[in-house]
């Protein structure tokens, strides 16, 4: 009872001043409580009324404009949050900002804000970039997206890092790639000169062609076989040891006639060494008469037509696989490679953005 009266009459006197003091007579603000001790004997401080997180929603028709700024403590989280307690998420002191609860030393979110998350839903005015439909949303959630400049939907944040804008860039533009692939013109413009000592391998057969001149191999012969051409009209000397009358060689003609006996010849006549001949002393002088075009057979050895080259054409095949050697040869190598995309993203964490639009 005394502590009683003494707290009565500590706030009757203190009415008079419109303020309140607790351990003071004179209170520095309307409510004003100063520590009984501070020697560490005593425990101070203010405790605000401490309730569940359900305790708290229970009395959500209590909580209105007139109770903007009210403070509790809540002893764990609202269970099924409400539009007031959506906040209420772990033990904590929070207040009443007129429409909900707010966690003390959380910063405000404003319309636009973005956050990381771990979070899987929307939750307390924040909702997942997942480029769903803005029709989909809250009415409340729709106007602060139309005020953004959103239309159709919102932004998908899915598989995306964040950037700022360009002046040039539209609002929650998107671009660039995950993977890239390097191409020539990515290249520096540089000459890749190697040098190569070895055999080179061949995988199969293949020709050599060869085109010049033989060398000069001297003086040589020909072996000839064949008939010469028709030559035309010529006569042929006669080769027999006969005489005729007038001391000739002859060669005995059919007709019964020889030179200059002007075709009163004999048939019969004494034979050559004392032997009988048919055709006496009937016979033509030196040589034959025209006989006409006609060819001789040829057979022999030509002789030999001095230095002299042959010119030649011709491809020589190889039958298989073989080695060429080179030492010192320039040559382009190539890298191999089969051009696989590179992935053009850092180490990371995954997580979910979320914007705020309001509850």
């Amino acid at each position: 009872m005394k502590k009683i009266f003494i707290i009565t009459t500590s706030v009757i006197s203190t009415w008079a001043y419109s303020q309140i003091g607790v351990n003071t007579d004179t209170p520095a603000a309307t409510f004003d409580v100063v520590a009984k001790k501070n020697d560490g004997t005593t425990s101070e401080g203010i405790i605000a009324p401490r309730l569940s997180g359900n305790q708290i929603k229970s009395a959500d028709a209590r909580y209105t404009a007139p109770q903007t700024g009210a403070l509790v403590y809540a002893t764990n989280a609202v269970s099924a949050p409400t539009a007031k307690t959506i906040k209420i998420t772990a033990p904590g002191y929070y207040y009443f900002d007129g429409s909900i609860w707010q966690k003390m030393g959380d910063e405000r979110a404003f319309t636009g804000d973005i956050k990381h998350s771990a979070r899987t839903a929307d939750h307390g005015g924040w909702y997942l970039l997942n480029g769903r439909a803005i029709s989909t949303l809250p009415v409340a959630a729709r106007t602060a997206a139309a005020a953004l400049g959103f239309t159709g939907n919102i932004p998908n944040a899915t598989d995306r890092v964040l950037k700022t804008k360009t002046a040039a860039e539209a609002m929650a533009a998107t671009g660039g790639i995950s993977t890239i692939t390097i191409k020539r013109v990515n290249l520096p413009d540089v000459n890749l000169i190697g040098t190569l000592t070895g055999a080179m391998d061949l995988a199969g057969v293949h020709a050599h062609r060869t085109q010049g001149n033989s060398g000069n191999g001297g003086q040589h012969n020909h072996s000839l076989s064949g008939s010469t051409n028709n030559v035309a009209g010529h006569r042929h000397d006669s080769n027999e040891s006969l005489t005729s009358n007038n001391g000739n060689s002859e060669v005995f003609i059919y007709g019964n006639t020889h030179t200059g006996n002007n075709g009163n010849g004999n048939y019969a006549s004494t034979g050559h060494l004392g032997q009988p001949r048919a055709w006496n002393g009937i016979g033509a002088a030196t040589a034959t008469g025209l006989a006409g075009g006609h060819n001789h057979s040829i057979t022999g050895t030509a002789a030999a037509a001095g230095n002299h080259n042959h010119a030649i054409n011709i491809v020589s095949t190889e039958s298989g696989n073989h080695r060429h050697s080179m030492d010192n040869v320039r040559a382009s190598v190539p890298t191999g490679g089969s051009g696989e995309e590179l992935d053009n993203r850092s180490p990371y964490l995954s997580v979910n953005t979320f914007i705020y639009l309001g509850e």
